[in-house]
C-alpha cells in the first residue's frame, strides 16, 4: 500500500484501523507486536508516522496457525537473542499471497519447534528480495526486534551488497541520491523521480572492484533502505544487474555506457550472443548478494559484523569472464 497526501503524518496504527476499517485495536497493536508490518521494507515500531509515498506491507495473519516447514535454511550466525541467516536465491522471506508456505519463516519455525525455542518466535528485522542472497537478520523475540529496530533510524545498521552489471564503469567509486516510488504505469514495479516531486529520498553508495570488457563487479552500500533500491539506482545510471528479469536488460541502450571503441563493434543481432557467452550455463538468478551486515548487540551492546562469501552461481560468471581474457581492470 502507498500513503496518499491525505493519510500523511499519522501514527501507523492509526493508518492500519483507516485502511483495514479495524476497530479493535488488540488486533491492531498485535500485528505490530509480531512484526507484521513493514514500511519500505524495515519492520517499523508501532509508534512510527507514516510519510507520503511510504510504502507499507501488512502480512496478515490467517485463520491456521503458522505450518512449520522443515526447509534447507543456511545459518551463518546464532546466540540466545538472534539469528543471521545466508537465504538462497529464490526463497521467499515472508508468507504472502501467492507464497503461503515455504518461505524462510515457516522454516524457521520449524528450526524454533526442532531446539524447543517454544517460549520465542522468529521475526525479521529486515527483508531483501525473492531472487537475492545473502544475509538477513532475524530476531528471536519482540523485545529484541524492537532494540535492533532502532538502529535502522540512527545507521547503525548497515548492509552491503555485490553485484555484477552490464556495462564499463569508468569511475572507480560514486554516490547515486533521487528519489524512488512506484511507477505511475505498472505499480509492481519502482521508479526513479529525478525532480523529488514524487517518490523517497533514497543514497545508494557504489566502488568499482573488477572491470570487465562488457561486465562490472561492484560493492554497493545502502545508505537508506528503499524497496528494490539497488535495482532501481543502478538501472537509472544506465548498468542494469544482470539476470534481473523485472529491471535489467541487455539491450543496446544499456550499452551506451560502454566506451564509445566497443559500441560500434556491437550490433542488434550481437546482443544475444553476447548475453549468452558471458553467461552460458550460469542458473538465471539475479547476480545480487548481500555479502555484509553489521549492528550493534541488542544486549551485549558491542559492534557484531560479517561477511558472507560469494554464491556459486556469482563466483562463476566471474571465473568465466576471467577465463575468456576479458578483465580490463581492477579497481
Amino acid at each position: 500500500m502507498l500513503v496518499k497526501k491525505k493519510e500523511n503524518l499519522i501514527r501507523i496504527d492509526t493508518y492500519i484501523k483507516y485502511i483495514l476499517h479495524k476497530n479493535n485495536r488488540n488486533f491492531i497493536q498485535k500485528i505490530l507486536e509480531k512484526g507484521l508490518v513493514y514500511v519500505n521494507k524495515i519492520l517499523i515500531k508501532k509508534n512510527y508516522i507514516v510519510k507520503i509515498n511510504d510504502v507499507i506491507e501488512i502480512f496478515l495473519p490467517e485463520k491456521k496457525k503458522m505450518i512449520p516447514e522443515n526447509l534447507k535454511i543456511n545459518i551463518f550466525y546464532e546466540d540466545e537473542y538472534v539469528i543471521i541467516i545466508n537465504k538462497q536465491s529464490g526463497l521467499v522471506v515472508h508468507p504472502g499471497k501467492g507464497n503461503e508456505s515455504m518461505t524462510l519463516i515457516n522454516g524457521l519455525h520449524f528450526y524454533f519447534l526442532k531446539k524447543n525455542f517454544y517460549k520465542q518466535i522468529p521475526i525479521l528485522v529486515h527483508r531483501i528480495d525473492k531472487g537475492t542472497s545473502g544475509l538477513i537478520l532475524v530476531a528471536k523475540d519482540k523485545n529484541i526486534l524492537e532494540k535492533i529496530s532502532k538502529q535502522f533510524y540512527i545507521n547503525h545498521l548497515k548492509r552491503k551488497y555485490i553485484t555484477l552489471v552490464w556495462g564499463y564503469l569508468k569511475k572507480k567509486k560514486g554516490t547515486i541520491i533521487c528519489n524512488i516510488g512506484r511507477s505511475l504505469k505498472n505499480r509492481i514495479y519502482m521508479n526513479v523521480f529525478p525532480n523529488g516531486i514524487y517518490g523517497k529520498f533514497s543514497i545508494t553508495h557504489y566502488k568499482v572492484i573488477e572491470r570487465f570488457k562488457y561486465v562490472t563487479l561492484l560493492k554497493c552500500t545502502l545508505e537508506t533502505g528503499r524497496t528494490h533500491q539497488i535495482r532501481v539506482h543502478l538501472k537509472y545510471i544506465g548498468h542494469t544487474i544482470i539476470n534481473d528479469k523485472d529491471y535489467g536488460s541487455i539491450e543496446k541502450k544499456y550499452i551506451k555506457s560502454i566506451e564509445k571503441k566497443d559500441i560500434k563493434s556491437i550490433e542488434k543481432k550481437d546482443i544475444k550472443s553476447i548475453e549468452k557467452k558471458y553467461i552460458k550455463s550460469i542458473e538465471k538468478k539475479i547476480a545480487l548478494h548481500a555479502y555484509y551486515i553489521e549492528y550493534i548487540h541488542p544486549i551485549y551492546r558491542k559492534k557484531n559484523y560479517f561477511i558472507c562469501p560469494l554464491p556459486e552461481r556469482i563466483k562463476l560468471i566471474i571465473k568465466n569472464l576471467r577465463n575468456i581474457g576479458e578483465r580490463s581492470s581492477i579497481g
